[in-house]
């Protein structure tokens, strides 16, 4: 009988969009003969509990898998209690971003958790599966943390896959379900070869870039629009890091006649004239910038340095093309204040930047894996409660030397009222006058 897998897609994440990760996972699986359901849950509703245990009952599964953040990790755990009353037999896994750089010692605070996977999921979980089969020896598998004897046991850490294309497709095998989708997600590459202090990709995956072939993110591309689908959310941590590659994607767009809507993500250093005017031709409709703020002091901080004229010359020619510029901006951040969080916001009004979606801003977040939670006093943070869970990050509990409680609320009303303003529309020579 062929082992049996379960999956769960947890809100906040999900909505209209394919959870990518977890497709690859089931992908893989798959792939090793493991017969796999993918659930995805929008929403927690009454009936919840009972439908997850219906289909518990009726699937039977060895395994059931959570992929996991720090705005999702309490909804994983209660279900991860609800299987154990369902069936103790059942082996309880939780992994993704959350997980890469938790303190093993959180499984003891996680009593129906067993096995936490650190590694990348589509090698791990069918090794893991198989070894749980055979009954073999979970120090052999590589990547994760499982209870021994009291106490728990790390392995030793899974090697990356050098080349993506060796990953199973979540589009060409079937993972998902198109018909329940009007937009899929494109994992196009992975990581990021920079070492900005708030962000957790850098570490996770080794501040390497690893990226599938042109080839198959176009056939990836190409069941979607069969299927119907015209709008692509591609969720690399900079799609452009290398220009002559995103040149060869937007081109084959392009000759293939797709009338596509795609929004991406870029660094404004990696971005020039003809590349914009191939993205635009090819159904680019947004382009997300990271600028964090405009405070030369903050940026030495955080190990992000920006040009500013560089990065308002990006955004203006990205309007300027008929795109969408959005703009990541942070709260909170160390050396930051709040005069200089306001000039941000300035900055944005005069290029034109509208104060909604992702240019909404947000307060900084201290995630596992990051040098920020790592150190915090390095960079001039104090955690204001010590005493959380070991399986939460600090999340936003905390206070700068520059800006306490008050002063981060106090920036947050202030973004908020400037996007039920509407925003300024830019004026003609705005951004030079600024820089």
């Amino acid at each position: 009988m062929r082992p049996r897998v379960l999956l769960f897609n947890l809100p906040p994440s999900g909505g209209d969009l394919f959870p990518i990760s977890l497709g690859y996972i089931a992908a893989s699986l798959s792939a090793h003969r493991v017969e796999t359901a993918l659930a995805e849950i929008d929403r927690i509703t009454p009936g919840l509990g009972q439908s997850i245990t219906n289909f518990i009952l009726d699937f039977k599964p060895q395994l059931v898998g959570f992929s996991v953040y720090q705005a999702n990790i309490r909804i994983a755990l209660q279900l991860a209690r609800l299987i154990k009353i369902i069936d103790p037999g059942i082996t309880v896994v939780i992994g993704g971003p959350q997980v890469t750089h938790m303190p093993g010692q959180a499984l003891r605070q996680m009593p129906a958790v067993d096995i936490m996977v650190t590694g990348e999921g589509e090698t791990v979980m069918p090794k893991l599966v198989s070894c749980l089969c055979r009954r073999g020896s979970l120090e052999k598998v590589k990547g994760i943390v499982f209870r021994k004897r009291g106490s728990f046991f790390a392995t030793a850490p899974a090697p990356l896959i050098r080349d993506l294309d060796d990953f199973a497709s979540p589009y060409q095998t079937g993972a998902f379900n198109l018909a329940d989708h009007k937009a899929a997600t494109m994992l196009t590459s992975r990581g990021c070869c920079f070492n900005c202090g708030f962000c957790y990709t850098p570490r996770a995956f080794g501040y390497t870039v690893r990226a599938h072939s042109v080839r198959r993110v176009l056939e990836d591309m190409r069941i979607c629009v069969d299927s119907g689908i015209k709008r692509f959310f591609f969720a690399d941590p900079s799609f452009t890091y290398n220009r002559a590659r995103s040149a060869q994607i937007m081109r084959g767009i392009i000759k293939k006649g797709w009338k596509v809507e795609i929004w991406c993500e870029s660094r404004a250093d990696q971005v020039d004239k003809e590349l914009l005017k191939l993205m635009a031709r090819a159904g680019v409709s947004h382009i997300a910038y990271g600028l964090e703020s405009v405070d030369q002091a903050v940026h030495r901080a955080v190990n992000k340095p920006i040009d500013l004229r560089q990065f308002a010359r990006a955004v203006t020619l990205t309007q300027d093309l008929g795109m969408r510029a959005e703009v990541f901006t942070l709260y909170g951040l160390p050396q930051q204040t709040v005069a200089s969080c306001m000039q941000t916001l300035d900055f944005l009004k005069k290029l034109g930047v509208k104060i909604a979606g992702n240019s909404a801003g947000q307060q900084l977040l201290l995630f596992f894996g990051t040098d920020m939670t790592d150190d915090p006093e390095k960079y001039g943070i104090r955690l204001r409660n010590r005493r959380r869970p070991l399986y939460l990050s600090p999340g936003v509990d905390f206070e700068t030397r520059y800006m306490n409680q008050r002063d981060i609320a106090r920036v947050a009303r202030r973004y908020k009222a400037q996007a039920a303003s509407g925003g300024a529309k830019k004026e003609k020579g705005d951004c030079i006058s600024l820089l």
